[in-house]
């Protein structure tokens, strides 16, 4: 996509089982794919071990031996560039990290925690990426509300890891979760609040955002300085009911429209009762001369190939963006 804004696309649409994104052929048709629509830079999602073998870097480098090697692997398939790499410390790794459950809001897990980030930031320096895009606290049904002052613990904590990022010239940015613990629009404002902004960032997340009651075209606009990343997706649909505090809202609300009967909560750009105005979201960007990457997702809304054409004849014919 060739634009005042720049556009890359996130490869956590393939990624959506266990067992389904794991060979180089899959990997290649994905890229392939990307590439033939107009997307010539990615975004690595989320994983560990072996199964997530294009998602965590130890996995990475073990399959490709180095980050120029594993560079020249996307551009074979046409894809010239890593933009971004999404990370969430919440998650337990398996051979990296021995499985472990810790969250940022806890201060004892903090020092591990930052640990594990060096290898996330080596890699995202090596192979020319810009942001390392984090979540920055757990979900919500996991524990109690987060306290005021736990968000200066918070603060704390990812503005030791942003000193790390900018100490490898890579910039770090907090994604919104609907799912997650910071969830509010105050809850937001408090963690931007505890944190330096020229260490964090702020990844802007339209349908993520949209789901949890927030207006992202209104968030951006009193926000525009701290947004240093943008996911931009659709939605249909909203939280009701406080349904992210469902236990195990990943899958009992995520998956299974916690009783609302809905198959998926994203959707890709233009979907017919989408709640996210693109267009307005597009255009208050380049209003702002946002200098970041535009990330299109549609996160396990669907076919990924047919989802990820959707998304680029969008561009193409609503939004006016040429493809090359």
């Amino acid at each position: 996509m060739k634009d005042s804004l720049r556009w890359a696309y996130g490869l956590n649409q393939w990624n959506f089982r266990l067992d389904v994104f794991v060979r180089r052929e899959d990997h290649l048709r994905a890229l392939q794919t990307l590439a033939a629509t107009g997307f010539d830079a990615v975004e690595l999602p989320s994983g560990t071990g072996r199964w997530d073998n294009i998602a965590r870097p130890e996995v990475i480098l073990q399959t490709h031996g180095t980050a120029e090697a594993f560079l020249a692997f996307l551009r074979t398939a046409g894809v010239q560039r890593i933009a971004s790499l999404f990370w969430d410390p919440s998650a337990p790794a398996e051979e990296e990290e021995g499985y472990a459950f810790r969250f940022a809001r806890n201060p004892a897990d903090s020092d591990a925690i930052v640990e594990w980030s060096q290898p996330m930031i080596d890699f995202t320096a090596a192979v020319g990426a810009e942001q390392l895009v984090v979540r920055p606290a757990h979900s919500a049904w996991m524990g109690p509300p987060l306290a005021a002052e736990e968000y200066g613990v918070l603060g704390d904590f990812w503005n030791r890891i942003g000193r790390r990022a900018a100490d490898a010239g890579v910039g770090l940015a907090l994604h919104y979760d609907c799912l997650s613990a910071v969830h509010s629009e105050e809850d937001l404002e408090l963690l931007l609040a505890a944190t330096d902004p020229a260490l964090v960032g702020f990844a802007l997340d339209t349908a993520e955002l949209t789901i949890g009651g927030i207006d992202p075209v209104a968030f951006y606009e009193r926000h525009a300085d701290r947004v240093t990343h943008v996911h931009l997706k659709d939605t249909r649909f909203r939280d009701m009911g406080e349904e992210y505090r469902m236990p195990g809202a990943e899958s009992t609300m995520l998956k299974g429209g916690a009783g609302r009967r809905i198959e998926r909560w994203f959707f890709e750009l233009g979907t017919e009762g989408g709640l996210v105005d693109v267009p307005a979201m597009v255009a208050t960007l380049k209003a702002h001369q946002y200098p970041g990457w535009v990330v299109v997702e549609s996160d396990h809304g669907g076919n990924p190939a047919e989802l990820a054409m959707l998304n680029s004849w969008y561009l193409q014919h609503e939004l006016g963006i040429p493809k090359t």
